[in-house]
């Protein structure tokens, strides 16, 4: 048992409201620290109101819970039973702060010396998992919920994924919309892209916004002709006229007489 648990906030305001309304009873999770909770809060009620402390506990846990409730509430008088030895006290004989960990109540011959001793305490606080014996839930009121996951800590949201590219300079996109481009553009545009990429490293951002404005215009225009150049046909081969088709057939038949001399 850890006394530094207590200092969860949800621990530390059920605390806060079973000694506020002088008993109850607490469900947990396994691992949700309810037995730190039920001593704690059975220990300071016991301590404001000056009242001894009874706990029902199993034999093996004596030990610890005797040297738990030492280190949270020195002054508190204390004494803890196991089931068989709370089953023998007489009835009646227990007054002041009783707390009853449920797992004890598994045994049936338990169970009723329990519930009269319970009857008769001063305040009753109970911690039981949700698969324990409910026998005393209807004497210890209010009745609170502790959950594992309510003692994690909070992760942190993640943040959306996004996806941006990394920052570039200015000047040099514009040199690679030039390269890009450097097939298709006359020379004289060409140069619009590297006044706009020099404008971008002067130190005077006034003079920068203006000189921008100036080359817009140039720039959109450009860009404009290299639109319509790469959407143009490709040249072709011009047409024949008919003047070329005869000076081939002339030339082709002047051939012709050449070979036919030759063999007579």
């Amino acid at each position: 048992m850890e006394r530094s648990v207590l200092k969860h906030r949800r621990i530390a305001e059920v605390i806060e409201t079973l000694v506020e309304a002088g008993g109850g009873c607490i469900t947990y999770d396994v691992g949700g620290r309810g037995r730190e909770t039920l001593l704690a809060a059975g220990a300071r009620l016991a301590a404001q109101t000056n009242a001894p402390l009874t706990i029902v506990e199993a034999r093996s846990l004596h030990s610890d819970v005797r040297a738990f409730v030492r280190e949270v509430q020195p002054e508190t008088r204390s004494a803890v039973l196991s089931p068989e030895e709370a089953a023998l006290q007489p009835a009646g004989s227990i007054d002041g702060v009783l707390a009853v960990h449920a797992d004890v109540l598994r045994d049936a011959d338990v169970r009723k010396p329990l519930l009269a001793m319970a009857r008769s305490a001063d305040h009753l606080f109970v911690a039981r998992h949700d698969y324990s014996d409910t026998t005393l839930d209807a004497l210890a009121t209010p009745g609170l919920v502790l959950r594992l996951r309510d003692l994690m800590p909070s992760a942190p949201r993640p943040a959306p994924v996004t996806l941006t590219p990394p920052p570039m300079d200015m000047g040099v996109a514009l040199r690679l919309i030039r390269q890009a481009n450097a097939d298709v553009l006359p020379d004289q545009d060409l140069g619009v892209l590297d006044e706009m990429a020099e404008a971008l490293q002067r130190a005077d951002p006034a003079e920068v916004r203006q000189r921008l404005g100036e080359l817009r215009g140039k720039y959109e225009a450009a860009m404009r002709l290299a639109r319509r150049l790469r959407a143009a046909p490709a040249p072709t081969d011009p047409p024949r006229t008919p003047r070329d088709h005869g000076q081939q057939q002339s030339a082709a038949h002047q051939q012709h007489r050449s070979q036919g001399t030759g063999l007579t």
